[in-house]
Order: structure tokens, then C-alpha cells, then sequence
């Protein structure tokens, strides 16, 4: 297989792998490398295809969102103009068919004052949140320090591809 069918071949591949199980890709990517003489010229393909075409998904789900966001507000301003004018209409007791306004059910929400500090509120009206600063642990454990529960792991390998 030449270069460029190779890389044809493995595009090919990724473009139809997000509708597989991860069991039929591996079925796939194992048959396709065992027809390849050269293996890893056969992983690197396929991996540089999935991850170019996973760029191009996220960019246009990047898109997307931006157009999800836009229409959702335009759709939050057609609603405030609408209510705009039922209150309007409400004021001068003129009735618009096809909406009507309602309180809104669930709790009322809290307005805090303009200087309001949550900290001056009694420790029973408080929520507090503690985790670990692994920054802190990581820098603790390397003067020495003994941290108990925490040690440090081995760090992981990962695959770089290199030119031949």
C-alpha cells in the first residue's frame, strides 16, 4: 500500500468510526493494521486522520454552540418584548389573547444587599467546601514532608510519533 492509499484508507476509517462500538473499531483498526507491512506507518495514519477529524468536529460544534447561544438569546428577547407588552396591556386593562402572565412557581429568589458579605453570616447558614491543594501536597512531599493518606505516583507514559 502506498503512502497516500494509506492515508486514504485511514481517513476512510475514522470518517465512519464515531458510529462503531469501540469493539468494532478495534475489529476494524486490527484488520487494517494486518494488512499493513508497516504497523506503526498504519497506527500513525489512523491517528493522525482521528485526530484531524476531531479538530474539525470541535470547531464546528464550537459553531454550532455560538449559533445555539445567539438564537437563544434572540428567543430570551422576543420573550422580553412580549412581556413588555403584556404588562403594558395588563396596565391599561386591555387582554391579549395567545399569552398570559403567571408568577413563577419554585422559591422565591434572595436579593442581597449591595454591601452584603456571606462571611457575616452565622457558621449554620454557611456552606463550606474543603478539598486538597495538590500543588500544596506535591510541593509538601518533595521537601520531604510526610503527608498522611497521600503519595506520589508514577507518572505516566505516553506515544510520540518521530519522523523516520
Amino acid at each position: 500500500m502506498t503512502t497516500a492509499q494509506l492515508i486514504h484508507a485511514a481517513a476512510l476509517m475514522v470518517e465512519t468510526s464515531w458510529e462503531m462500538t469501540p469493539e468494532e473499531f478495534d475489529e476494524r483498526l486490527a484488520a487494517f493494521v494486518a494488512e499493513s507491512t508497516d504497523k506503526i506507518a498504519a497506527l500513525r495514519a489512523v491517528c493522525k486522520a482521528a485526530d484531524g477529524r476531531a479538530a474539525t468536529c470541535k470547531a464546528e460544534a464550537a459553531a454550532y454552540s455560538a449559533a445555539a447561544k445567539s438564537h437563544a438569546t434572540n428567543a430570551e428577547r422576543v420573550k422580553a418584548r412580549a412581556t413588555a407588552l403584556m404588562l403594558a396591556a395588563e396596565e391599561t386593562g386591555e387582554t391579549l389573547p395567545g399569552a398570559r402572565l403567571q408568577v413563577n412557581g419554585g422559591t422565591a429568589p434572595l436579593v442581597y444587599a449591595e454591601d452584603f458579605d456571606p462571611a457575616s453570616l452565622p457558621f449554620t447558614l454557611q456552606r463550606v467546601t474543603v478539598e486538597p491543594n495538590a500543588d500544596a501536597i506535591r510541593a509538601a512531599i518533595a521537601k520531604g514532608e510526610t503527608v498522611p493518606g497521600v503519595t506520589l505516583g508514577e507518572r505516566g507514559r505516553s506515544l510520540r510519533w518521530t519522523e523516520k
